[in-house]
């Protein structure tokens, strides 16, 4: 296959599309939840801990240059256990794919189209994504490049409109959080979005310049910009109704009303969150079939992209049988899941680089 490249600047976007692709809707509700009015710090806690994690990434990528993590598996554990791992990463982005799909689905189902089966949601968007995917990482990239621009302007314009309902009492008291309730409600955050943007390290052997600026730059912008959405939601909503909302910023923009005639502004809202998933689900799917094609040292992706579109659907399916249980999981669980990938694998595989690097440089040295 020809080698594919993507720029420093557009794997920032990737960065910050992947991390926000659909935490930046789902996540305020359950942020303000548990913190009420101090609900926008989480989102900073949580994203200075996925830094200092983003900085063990690029210490296992700087030990294995030019590799995939599936690629570094192999190169720092062997075949046998090495397989054994790039497998369950390869599963864990198939389940991400699945996790965005099954988000989009209740979301359209729920807001939009009650009686429409959630499969169709699931199968028309995915079949786009097959084709993205198989078109390769410059298109992805590309298509991000093209479309972010439009995604930020829209929720600037948003931003902007919403100050009308603004009120600073809905703030007070203010910092009545503890340290230590702030750290443990800011675990599931932590799970997801930022330890789950470990995916994003299957590109980076494409990126040729600032592999480590973009990726840190990238989490620093989405902390900020998942951040500044809560705030916005409790400054105009209030903790009390927004904690009750599974979609405040959907709730906000169907209320919003600009120069008393322009109004049921939703759909806007709709488009940038379509084309956030769209994102997000293209960048987890690639990962996952470019994951399965290392792994067999296959040459084409085409048939490996075209069945996962039944079995992602299938799986975001059976997930969950409704929102609630996946509310519930996600609070339960999703810390101590996404350790296992973010965490905990990448820190073996590390070690395993740091013990191969020192072995090899040993017979270099003996006569």
């Amino acid at each position: 296959m020809v080698k594919e490249h993507i720029s420093g600047w557009q794997f920032y976007l990737l960065t910050v599309n992947y991390a926000l692709g659909t935490a930046f809707f789902i996540r305020p509700g359950s942020v303000i939840s548990s913190t009420k009015q101090d609900g926008w710090i989480i989102p900073l806690v949580a994203g200075a801990f996925a830094i200092v994690i983003a900085c063990l990434w690029l210490l296992l990528s700087n030990a294995n240059p030019e590799l995939s993590i599936v690629q570094i598996a192999l190169a720092a554990a062997g075949k046998p256990i090495g397989g054994l791992i790039a497998i369950v990463y390869i599963w864990y982005f198939i389940q991400t794919a699945s996790w965005v799909t099954r988000n989009l689905g209740d979301f359209m189902k729920t807001i939009l189209m009650p009686n429409t089966p959630i499969s169709v949601f699931h199968i028309m968007f995915l079949v786009i994504a097959c084709y993205a995917v198989i078109r390769g990482v410059e298109t992805i990239a590309r298509t991000s490049e093209f479309l972010t621009p439009f995604v930020l302007l829209v929720l600037f314009v948003i931003y902007i409109s919403a100050l009308n309902e603004w009120n600073w009492e809905r703030f007070e008291p203010m910092f009545q959080a503890s340290f230590m309730k702030l750290i443990k409600d800011s675990a599931p955050v932590i799970g997801f979005p930022y330890l789950e943007t470990v995916t994003i390290m299957m590109l980076a052997p494409y990126v040729k310049t600032r592999l480590k600026s973009s990726l840190l730059l990238g989490l620093a912008t989405a902390t900020l910009l998942l951040s500044g959405i809560v705030f916005v939601t409790i400054g105009v909503l209030g903790a009390a109704r927004s904690s009750h909302l599974l979609y405040p910023l959907y709730t906000i923009v169907e209320e919003l009303r600009i120069a008393e005639f322009i109004e049921h502004l939703e759909s806007t809202i709709v488009i940038v969150w379509l084309i956030w998933i769209f994102l997000k689900l293209c960048i987890a799917y690639y990962c996952a079939v470019e994951g399965i094609r290392q792994l067999f040292q296959m040459k084409e992706r085409t048939w490996i992209a075209i069945p996962l579109v039944l079995l992602i659907s299938g799986i975001a399916i059976s997930l969950n049988d409704n929102v609630v249980e996946n509310i519930d999981w996600d609070r339960k669980y999703i810390f101590a899941y996404s350790c296992l990938f973010g965490i905990v694998l990448p820190l073996l595989l590390l070690v395993l680089s740091w013990i191969r690097q020192r072995t090899r440089k040993g017979k270099e040295a003996s006569p």
